[in-house]
């Protein structure tokens, strides 16, 4: 699941039956959007893509999956604040004044959150560590969140 237009360009669609929110304007829908679809089918294994903002529209989302212990594998990719809302404005109104739109003071740790929640989590800030993360995440059972570090540069 991801509302992300540029990480779902990416994606090798092969399930038909796969389920793909790609409607703009889904801040905060992917974290409990994947505890329903997860719900919906037992026994599969869901992948959720968040960015950092759109996660903490719905954060607590991770407590029912831990809960549940729903085979759901979270991707997090934290660049450090809203940067869709920075690129919008600086696209269509030619304004860089981002103000509220970095998580800086205090960071926010995703996966600190998670486990808080009962829920396994690692953090990626190495590219290459990307593809052993998301295997670790996939062989557990239940959920597994993937904090991952990536360029919040606009």
């Amino acid at each position: 699941l991801t509302t992300g237009r540029y990480v779902s360009a990416l994606y090798p669609y092969r399930q038909r039956f796969g389920f793909h929110g790609l409607a703009s304007g889904g801040i905060g829908y992917s974290i409990p959007a994947a505890v329903g679809v997860s719900l919906a089918n037992p026994g599969r294994r869901v992948v959720c893509t968040v960015g950092d903002g759109s996660a903490m529209y719905s954060i607590q989302a991770l407590w029912t999956a831990a809960n549940h212990k729903l085979p759901i594998t979270y991707v997090i990719m934290n660049n450090g604040g809203y940067r869709i809302i920075k690129q919008r404005l600086k696209a269509f109104h030619q304004n860089e004044h981002y103000i509220g739109m970095d998580f800086k003071e205090p960071r926010v740790d995703y996966a600190g959150l998670a486990a808080a929640m009962g829920m396994k989590a690692t953090r990626v800030t190495d590219p290459k560590a990307i593809k052993a993360a998301l295997a670790a995440a996939h062989a557990t059972e239940g959920p597994h969140l993937i904090e991952m570090f990536v360029d919040g540069t606009v």
